[in-house]
This record gives structure tokens, sequence and C-alpha cells, in this order.
């Protein structure tokens, strides 16, 4: 037998790990017997006990072990392309003899045979030896039965038990060296299936689709890296600048209703002690102010995923110059004297004008009319001082009120202004290192794509250098008794009348 070369063992060990056992395990086999397959209903059975009834016939339930494979199938109509596929492993190893039964029941057995031939030669071109016998064996056993040789003759039976016979005799000298080269082509089939599904993989680039995904994304972030941080940091700034300046002006406005409120119901006493209060949450507006602001900027560096950023103001923490209301005394007040002097006289004589009738008491009188006129002149110029200091503190809250908010807003828009600064400029360093480390990846992953190239290039190299040692080394098993032998009918059976049998056509039994 033909040894295989080395080149072709290592190739099929690579590609196909079983291949050199099952090649091994052909070359080693001894065929011997007759492997009877066939589709059901086709008559194998009764095949079967005719051929063994003659003798000289053995019959084995291995294919791989068989010297002749018989395939039975009825002459109805012929087999189709599924049946075959489940016969090319014994066409391509083994002689077949293949069996059309039942001509004497069906009328176009010469066109199913022919058929059935032209199948095989078509499907299986790598078929050993194939044979294909028209027979009847319900008329073989009626002419045994009944001791009659032409029945016997008329049903074809003779033929493929000569038929057998020759094949069998032939398997001494042919059997393993068919069924080692038929291994083979096999597994070699096998290795070239294996190796040209790997290079239509590698061709596919499916090796290199998660690595193109990868560099396809990180271009992608590369080219959205600036823009959208900038748009994100002057969302964040702009809502930031909204929120703290709302917050200190809402926060303003409470005091001052506050204030006012206060102010409106405050006695002499308490006027005194107001405007310290009032100086004291003045401060506390502009420090929770700066806890509003801070807060937002440590929100903007979270959204912007950044860590570390100076945003604390570089602006001193001034006190506010806030100096306690002052009032000097003018003309208005002098006036204010005298009106009340006046007014209180006034009244003093009206509530005693009813004692004037009586002439005992008008000592009395004129004393009870200053004293009165006095009293109401002192209440009313008290009363009258409230009055005024009230409307000048108001009027000093209220200025302290529009410098602290102007005083506060120019320090929180100062502070933004810096804030921002600080922000951008992280924000720039942010994106070159981004960039840098993106520009890193994205040539890691342009040398995997290089290597994976050079690969797969190596790779199909590889498998035309193999595909090539595997066909010259199939070309020492390529020899005349490889080709397909199809006969289509033997000789002493192609010269019978249209019709064979001068009976009439009878189910078969």
């Amino acid at each position: 037998m033909t040894a295989l070369p080395d080149d072709m063992k290592n190739i099929l060990r690579r590609w196909n790990s079983s291949a050199l056992d099952d090649i091994e395990r052909a070359r080693e086999s001894r065929p011997a017997g007759v492997h009877l397959t066939g589709t059901a209903g086709s008559g194998k059975s009764e095949l079967h006990r005719e051929l063994s009834g003659s003798g000289g016939v053995e019959f084995t339930d291995s294919v791989a072990d068989a010297a002749v494979v018989m395939i039975v199938v009825d002459a109805s109509a012929p087999v189709g392309r599924v049946e075959i596929e489940q016969w090319r492993a014994a066409l391509e190893s083994t002689p077949v003899v293949f069996v059309v039964n039942k001509i004497d029941v069906h009328r176009h057995w010469r066109e199913v045979s022919t058929a059935n031939s032209d199948l095989v030669a078509e499907y299986v071109p790598r078929a050993v030896e194939c044979t294909f016998h028209s027979v009847s064996v319900r008329l073989a056993r009626m002419g045994r039965e009944s001791d009659d040789a032409a029945t016997v003759a008329e049903s074809g039976l003779g033929a493929v038990a000569d038929r057998i016979g020759t094949l069998l005799v032939q398997a001494t000298l042919l059997g393993s060296q068919r069924k080692y080269a038929a291994a083979v082509q096999d597994c070699v089939a096998g290795a070239r299936a294996s190796i040209v599904a790997r290079a239509r993989a590698v061709t596919g680039g499916g090796d290199t689709a998660p690595v193109r995904a990868r560099r396809a994304e990180l271009v992608r972030e590369r080219e959205n890296l600036a823009g959208d941080r900038r748009a994100l940091l002057h969302n964040r700034i702009q809502r930031v600048r909204v929120e703290s300046l709302h917050a200190a002006a809402e926060d303003l406005r409470v005091l001052g209703v506050d204030v006012r409120q206060a102010i409106d119901g405050a006695r002499r006493a308490e006027l005194e002690h107001l405007p310290a209060h009032f100086i004291d949450s003045l401060h506390g507006v502009r420090s929770r102010a700066d806890a509003v602001l801070t807060a937002g900027f440590r929100s903007a560096e979270h959204d912007l995923g950044l860590t570390g950023t100076p945003t604390q103001s570089t602006v001193a923490d001034s006190t506010l110059d806030i100096e306690p209301p002052s009032r000097r005394r003018g003309i208005e007040d002098a006036i204010m004297i005298v009106v009340g002097a006046s007014a209180g006289v006034g009244l003093g004589r009206l509530v005693v004008s009813p004692m004037a009738l009586v002439p005992a008491w008008a000592v009395a009188n004129t004393v009870i009319t200053l004293v009165l006129g006095g009293a109401l002149a002192w209440w009313l110029t008290r009363s009258r001082a409230l009055v005024a200091d009230r409307v000048h503190l108001r009027g000093w809250t209220q200025e302290c009120l529009a410098r602290v908010k102007s005083a506060v807003e120019q320090r929180l828009l100062s502070r933004i202004l810096e804030a921002e600064s600080a922000l951008a400029a992280a924000v720039a360093t942010a994106d070159r290192e981004a960039a840098a480390r993106i520009d890193a990846a994205l040539a890691e992953v342009d040398v995997e794509l290089r290597t994976l190239a050079d690969q797969r290039s190596s790779l199909l190299s590889a498998c035309d250098r193999d595909l090539s040692a595997l066909e010259r080394g199939l070309d020492r098993f390529r020899g005349p008794d490889r080709g397909a032998v199809v006969l289509r009918e033997p000789a002493d059976l192609s010269q019978a009348p249209a019709e064979p049998f001068d009976l009439s056509v009878r189910p078969s039994q």
C-alpha cells in the first residue's frame, strides 16, 4: 500500500486529530463478507434468505469490515439524494451491488434503474465500483420451490450471486487497499473542510471585529472629547450663577421683610438694639450665599468628572462696612417741639374749658391747664420722635440692603468668574490627558490590528500550503481502480424484450 507522506501526516494531525487512527485501522482491515442494506419494503429479508439458502455468501453487520455492500431498493420509484448520502461512505470505500427488486410488479423498472445509476454517478463521483442489477426475488423463490431453472434464471438473482462471488475474490487483493484509499480521501476531505472553514473565518474578519469596534469607539470618544465637556461646563456655570444669585436675592428680600415688620412694632428701647442685630443678619446672608455657591461648584465638578479643582475664591473676605444709623437734630425737631407744645397747651385748655365757668377755680384752672398742656406736649414730642426714628431706621435698612445686595452679587460674580477659569483650565488639562490616553490606546489597537493582519496573511499562506500538500499527497491514491465503475445492467439481461415476462403483472407477496 502507498504510504502517507510525512508532510501529509503532519497536516492531518493538525486539522483532523483522529484521521491517522482511522487511516491505520483501514490499512490493517481485512474485508470479508457481504453487508446487506436498502430501503424499507424493498424485500431485503427475502433476498437475504435466498442468498443464504443458495450457499457461498457470508453476511456481516459491519460496513467497515464488509468486502461487498449490497443495496436493495424497490423498482417502484428511484431513490432520493437523502438515501444516496446515507450510502456515500459505503460507495466510496467498498464495491457495491445495487439491486433493484420487484421488476415483476412494476413496468417501468428500467427507467427506475437508469435514474438510480445516474443519481449515484452524479452525487458520488468517488464511488469505488457500483453495478446495478434488476431482479425479482419472488420469481427466484418460486423457481427454487418448483425446481424451475428457467424461472430462476429469469429472476436475475443468479447474476447477482455471480457478481458477489467475483467481488469477494477481488476483495482478497484489493479490499484493504480500496478501504485504505477511501479512508485517506475521507480524512483528507475532512481536513480540507477544516482548513477552508478556518480560512473563511479569518477572511470574514470575525477575529478583528471586536478590535475594530473598540477602535471605532475610541475614535468617536476622541472626536466628542472637547465639545461635550466645554458645553457641559458652560451649562453648569450658568446654572450655578442663576441659582446662587437667586438664593442671595431671596435671602435679602426675606430679611428686608422681617426687618420692616420688626421696625413697625418696635419700641424706643428695641430700636436701639435693632441695627446691631440687622448687621449680624447681613453677615449671615453673605455667608449663606458663599455656601450655596460653593455647593454649586462642587456639583459642577462632580458632573464634569473633576476632583481637587481649586474653586475657592481668592477675593479678600472683607467685612461689610456698615455704620450704625446716626441722626442729627435739625430745625424740624425744634418746630416739632414748638408745635407739640402749642398743641398740648391747646388740648389742655380745651379739657379745662368747662371749669372756667366757676370763678373759684380760676387759679386752679390755670395750673391744671399748664400741667396738662406740658404733659400732652411731652407725649406728642416723644411719639413724633419715635415715628421719625422708625422712618429714619427704615430708610437706613433699605440703604444697607441695597449696598449689601450689590456687594454680595459682586462677590458671587467674582467667585464665579474665578471658578469658571479654574474649571476651564482643569477641563482643558483633563481633555489633554484623556486625548493622550486615547491616542495611546489607538496606537495599541492599530498595532494589534496590524499584528492580526500579519497573522491572517500567515495563516492564509499556511492554509494554501497545507491544501497544496494534501492535494499532492492525494494524487498517490488516485489510481485507475478509484474511478466510479457504474455498470448499468448485466449483459445477459440487456437483450431481454421490452416486457421481460410472459406472465401478467402481479403484485409481490
